[in-house]
């Protein structure tokens, strides 16, 4: 083997460690975001973007960690046979992450514009069910405790008892809507970048599988 094989084999090799890696992030964020949204579903129910945004890291991060370890296997066998499935899956993934990323930057802004909006209508239509927001996400209210009125504070608008405009937590608008800005911003920055390596590993994949069958068929001459 050349010292071009050899170097295109093990960065290869590493990239497809990078991948795994970031196959973990994905869904490590993916899960973070669905164990945290799990109490505003009635909320989220009006808009399947951000229930399937989660689900769709989740997915994506458990099949890149697979097609890594298999292009990991690919590498160090140079076996055509393995890259080129390995490349195919790798163009999928790409087209699925670039897909992910364009809808979170394309819908973002305008699904964060209503968040505010579906807060205040569950919390006018059922203060009880928005106490499962609150305790999510450790705020109070729509904008504030001030959105109770002169009613008693629920206990899970404080970290402590007993409930006190002193010391409620913040309105859940903001909140809620910062914390679907960060985590939406964070998946998307992800599959990007990951998307773009992809594209250079599927390059230096095929160039390696393009190297073991014309190996393979000078070993039977």
């Amino acid at each position: 083997m050349g010292c071009g094989e050899f170097l295109v084999k093990y960065v290869l090799f590493f990239a497809n460690l990078f991948f795994a890696l970031a196959g973990l992030a994905l869904l490590g964020l993916g899960i973070a975001v669905e164990l945290r949204i799990s109490n505003a579903a009635e909320i989220l129910d009006k808009s399947p973007i951000f229930q399937l945004t989660p689900i769709g890291a989740m997915v994506i991060g458990s099949i890149i960690f697979l097609v890594a370890f298999f292009g990991c296997c690919g590498a160090i066998r140079e076996s055509n046979c393995m890259l080129i499935v390995y490349s195919i899956f790798m163009i999928m993934l790409m087209i699925l992450k670039v897909t992910l990323a364009t809808l979170i930057f394309v819908k973002q802004d305008e699904l964060l514009t209503n968040i505010p909006v579906w807060l205040n209508e569950t919390f006018t239509r059922d203060q009880i069910a928005f106490q499962g927001i609150e305790k999510s996400f450790s705020c109070c209210g729509p904008a504030g405790a001030l959105s109770y009125g002169l009613a008693p504070l629920p206990a899970t608008c404080c970290a402590n008892t007993p409930c006190t405009l002193i010391n409620a937590y913040s309105g859940c608008g903001d909140i809620v809507t910062e914390f679907f800005e960060t985590f939406g911003l964070a998946i998307g920055s992800v599959a990007i970048v990951v998307g773009a390596i992809e594209l250079v590993a599927v390059v230096f994949s095929l160039c390696l599988a393009n190297h073991a069958r014309n190996k393979n068929r000078r070993s039977r001459y």
